[in-house]
């Protein structure tokens, strides 16, 4: 038997007869939308028209007289669909979804006309029944493959209405975290809110390339229900101790009254007195009343355990269980109730914008707005965002969380660095542990946090600014870190803020820090984010740079390129040659095969090569030099080695920015300086980025029927002079945001 059943929105209580229970949540596939020119004619002439769109495309490559790849394309509409042909069409499908079909440099169809002959292929592969991925699109690597040019051309009206499909999507881990802080703090429940006793969430979002918090990717397993069944069995059953066994003084706030009195009564309690006790379980613990149908169901399930239960409060602690698995517990619940395109009931829409911003609750403001019906439209949606936007008593994490998984950097501490490289540069003197690149994370996110608070040319601030704050991680506890500044003021920095003042090259004093503001990095040695040491060590190998992964970033990030998968049939893997420099390595993708998307990476991340794996900045590359090490001179008594030599090679900084959607970005640059400066300058990488916001917060991909939303915060982002809170409002306010729907309009 199961514990909960969905309903309306709700889990029912049943029984108490499982430990642990499955939840599967109602995950409504995005309808994207696609061409007509194809998908709507009779199947006959369907079929004509795809093979018209291979003979004007695709046959001069694939067809009777050249078989590039040997893949022939000039007779793969006629019947019948043999096995032979279904493995072709599902790589034409893949191509054709990748955008890799017709090839850059060939001429291009339409948007309209190639999403008509996708959803044909598709659709006659599942007649032919075979499987395809109907989530692929969903994916976050898939952000940037709907046509540029179609979202930021006013093309959105040919979808519709923009709204978002109805989705449960799985709380946050900080949130979850913050509602079972929130009612430990307002029962005094006892349990630490820090350290690693603390009640954690069961899930975490771990530091991944591309957004980790996407509605479409947030299923809840076996092991995470059974983990949140731990964390509300423990939180009911002290509520319910301490609610059956004290007599507080009057407003003493840590007990549920009503619930008391159900303790006290046990079976012999009044159907109103357990009414009352659900009434207040809820308000308290959920912060809302209970809906008609939730007050008939958990009434019942109170009082037939009232009489089943060993004790009464047993039977209150059975009852707690069950409230703290209210779907809204571990899920944002978005399921407009008419089953049709509708504005997000006010409720669901505040914990929408509230968990948005803040990972908390909705706060007391947003609350009343939403109970006196002032969330009815944009504007006054707007308005709700704005005023806590503009309030800096509001903390807003997920703001500084966009930043952090947009730019990447929070996964350096995990990259490893072996002793041997530390050593040799300098920055570890014996086996103990002083390489911390958890200080350059620290002051990476207080320099966005900086440029956030001054709310002016957000990107191209963080992409050319000379600033940067220094060791900001201070000793101390949490609750004492400005006592903690004060006495460590005279004294000189540890080993590891060294290191890191090393890699800055930045002469600073004890004596003249200050966590409360940032330093001038060398000029003309650092500029922005992508020459900080958290970005380049986050955007590295264990033991030497990684251009690609650079190079992709910025093709995706800031391009808004689309860099297909590696196929599973390449080993992607540089030559073990340490006396070559990376460039040299590099060689081996230059092959036509991987050239092909290399291209759009390589040249892009070896103007990097200015920095080491380690962050700094460089004017030569240290390789081994196997002529030294081998040499006489460097030979023991055995002949061996006395140890690895190296040599100084002169460094090759130069790129190129090729195959942009924007031309005028196209061309050779000297150094990452050079390539920096042309990128933030450029409307095309702002609307990309603007793109990037949209997934974010939102949740998902945009669509093509997103274009004006997207359009209208890339003008209310340059109107306001690069505003970060003027972005954020306008996509909070747009249809995208506020409207669900259960099918496609």
């Amino acid at each position: 038997m199961r514990l909960f059943s969905w309903s309306r929105g709700a889990f029912a209580p049943k029984t108490w007869a499982m430990a642990t229970f499955r939840i599967i949540p109602v995950w409504l596939l995005m309808a994207f939308p696609f061409g007509t020119a194809v998908a709507q004619q009779p199947a006959t002439d369907a079929r004509v028209a795809v093979g018209s769109f291979f003979g004007s495309y695709c046959v001069a490559c694939h067809g009777a007289e050249k078989q590039k790849g040997k893949v022939a394309l000039h007779t793969l509409t006629q019947e019948p669909l043999d096995a032979a042909r279904i493995e072709v069409w599902k790589k034409v499908l893949e191509q054709l979804e990748d955008g890799l079909m017709p090839p850059e440099d060939k001429k291009q169809p339409g948007a309209a006309e190639r999403d008509g002959v996708i959803r044909w292929v598709r659709s006659a592969l599942a007649n032919a029944g075979i499987a395809v991925d109907e989530g692929r699109q969903l994916h976050p690597s898939r952000g940037n493959w709907l046509d540029h040019a179609r979202l930021f051309g006013g093309a959105g009206a040919e979808s519709g209405p923009a709204a978002t499909p109805a989705r449960l999507w799985r709380v946050s881990g900080p949130a979850y975290e913050e509602l079972l802080n929130r009612i430990n703090k307002q029962f005094k429940l006892g349990f630490r809110d820090y350290g690693e006793h603390r009640m954690t969430s069961p899930w975490t979002a771990t530091p991944q390339w591309n957004f980790g918090d996407f509605a479409s990717s947030h299923h809840i397993g076996e092991a995470e229900v059974e983990f949140h069944m731990r964390n509300a069995t423990q939180v009911a059953r002290a509520l319910a101790k301490q609610t059956a066994g004290r007599k507080p003084s009057a407003g003493y706030a840590g007990w549920i009254e009503e619930l008391n009195t159900l303790i006290k009564v046990g079976a012999a309690s009044s159907p109103e007195q357990i009414a009352a006790a659900t009434r207040a379980t809820f308000r308290s613990l959920l912060g809302r009343e209970p809906s008609a149908d939730e007050s008939s169901r958990y009434n019942g399930f109170l009082a037939a355990n009232l009489k089943t239960a060993a004790s009464p409060e047993e039977a209150a602690q059975m009852f707690l269980t069950a409230v703290l698995f209210q779907p809204e517990v571990l899920y944002r619940v978005e399921i407009p109730a008419a089953g049709k395109r509708e504005l997000l009931e006010p409720r669901a829409l505040a914990r929408a914008i509230a968990f948005t911003l803040t990972d908390r609750e909705p706060d007391k403001a947003l609350s009343e707005a939403a109970a006196a019906g002032q969330l009815a439209n944009a504007g006054q949606i707007r308005a709700q965002v704005q005023r806590m936007l503009n309030d800096d008593a509001i903390a807003k994490p997920r703001i500084l969380g966009f930043f952090q998984e947009y730019f990447g950097y929070l996964g350096a501490p995990g990259v490893f660095k072996d002793e041997v490289s530390l050593k040799a540069a300098g920055l570890q003197k014996s086996s103990s542990r002083s390489w911390h690149p958890d200080f350059f994370v620290a002051d990476l996110s207080n320099l966005i946090q900086w440029v956030i608070r001054a709310d002016k040319q957000v990107l191209r601030e963080l992409l050319t600014t000379r600033k940067t704050f220094v060791a900001t991680r201070v000793p101390g506890t949490r609750d004492k870190q400005a006592e903690a500044v004060e006495n460590y003021k005279d004294k000189p920095f540890g080993t590891e803020a060294q290191i890191a003042l090393k890699i800055y090259e930045i002469d600073l004093q004890r004596a003249d820090w200050s966590a409360e503001r940032p330093f001038d990095m060398p000029e003309g040695h650092r500029m922005g984010v992508l020459t900080h040491p958290a970005w380049l060590i986050a955007q590295s190998g264990n033991f030497d740079n990684h251009a690609i992964h650079r190079g992709r970033w910025i093709r995706e990030r800031l391009l808004g390129g689309r860099i297909p998968d590696v196929p599973i049939t390449v080993n992607a893997m540089l030559p073990d040659e340490p006396h070559r420099t990376l460039r040299d390595r590099m060689r081996v993708v230059r092959e036509e095969y991987c050239w092909n998307c290399h291209q759009q990476m390589d040249p892009l991340g070896l103007a990097f090569e200015q920095f080491d794996h380690l962050g700094r900045y460089r004017t030569e590359e240290m390789v081994d030099d196997p002529e030294a090490t081998f040499a006489k001179e460097n030979l023991n008594k055995n002949g061996q080695p006395r140890g690895k030599r190296y040599k100084l090679m002169p460094l090759d900084t130069t790129g190129a920015v090729n195959f942009s959607l924007d031309p005028k970005l196209n061309g050779p640059v000297k150094n990452p300086f050079e390539l920096i400066e042309r990128l933030a300058g450029s409307t095309h990488v702002e609307q990309v980025f603007v793109r990037h916001a949209f997934r974010y917060f939102v949740g998902r991909n945009e669509t093509a029927a997103d274009g004006p939303a997207l359009v209208e915060a890339h003008r209310a982002y340059s109107k306001s002079d690069g505003s970060m809170k003027a972005l954020i409002a306008s996509l909070l306010s747009s249809d995208a945001f506020l409207y669900r729907v259960s099918r496609q309009p």
